[in-house]
């Protein structure tokens, strides 16, 4: 006989064979949202308030980092206290380059701006600075033509403080004016049904798709079109909106300044013409 267990928080669903459910089991966790739920009221049913998965289950007397993740919400990064620096920062990096929809499809997302600036800065900064890097070795090598005249003239001092402040702070205003932008254009298609905090959290933690500039020349496109993704994803779940609205927002810019373009070059037009 096989039994339905549905996560309450993301309504994530799945069948499953009753000899397949260990008897000691009392908690699952969901595969996608990765939060905790009791069994017995996973489905309705009082009769599986023992058993859960194997591959979602968890013993009262055993359990891993990675289980741990859906106990208080949020992204690992967010739970680092529990799981450690190390394991937030690469169970977070991961999830928003390859499950993207996990990382922010859970509800009850939690509020606040210092958890994801903080991954944002760091991420963000340290993927900025590889982009950074590239140039500078060529220019520093000769590799680019007038390198030895560009090189001459980034002293030491300077590219150092373009990396301790210059980057850092540029990240910052990116990610806050980026997102305000963002959650306009969201706004006119009526999609930014959760709020500037919202959009601001797909874009800070989006910021993990900058650690491709690791790549030399390549890395900044792959980059930049990977974070694009994540963000149409990220936006499409945390908003719950379709992904038409998310990819119209997106596109407005474009058509809103060829429009002033337009009506810039109107009267010159009628001059000509």
């Amino acid at each position: 006989m096989s039994v339905e267990l549905v996560c309450p928080y993301c309504r994530f669903s799945k069948r499953i064979s009753e000899k397949k459910i260990p008897e000691a089991a009392k908690m699952a966790i969901c595969p996608r949202c990765h939060r905790k739920f009791p069994l017995s009221g996973a489905n309705g049913t009082d009769g599986l308030s023992e058993r859960k998965p194997p591959e979602t289950a968890e013993t009262e007397t055993s359990g891993s980092p990675t289980d741990a993740e859906g106990e208080t919400g949020g992204t690992p990064w967010e739970r680092r206290a529990d799981l450690g620096l190390l394991s937030g920062i690469f169970l977070t990096f991961k999830n928003a380059l390859f499950r993207p929809g996990a990382l922010f499809g859970a509800r009850n997302q939690p509020g606040g701006y210092r958890e994801p600036l903080a991954f944002g800065l760091l991420v963000g900064g340290v993927g900025d600075m590889l982009a950074f890097f590239w140039p500078v070795l060529l220019f520093s090598l000769g590799l680019i033509p007038f390198g030895d005249t560009v090189s001459a003239h980034l002293g030491g001092v300077w590219i150092l403080f373009t990396l301790m402040v210059g980057i850092p702070l540029a990240v910052i205003l990116n990610m806050f004016f980026y997102s305000g932008i963002l959650h306009l254009m969201l706004l006119m298609v009526r999609g930014g049904t959760e709020g500037y905090q919202s959009t601001f959290r797909v874009v800070a933690y989006s910021q993990a798709a900058l650690a491709w500039n690791v790549i030399p020349f390549m890395g900044g496109w792959i980059a930049t079109v990977w974070r694009l993704v994540v963000q149409v994803i990220g936006l499409h779940e945390i908003h719950h909106t379709s992904y038409a609205r998310v990819i119209v927002a997106f596109l407005l810019p474009f058509f809103i300044l060829f429009a002033l373009i337009i009506i810039a070059m109107g009267p010159l037009l009628m001059l000509l013409f």
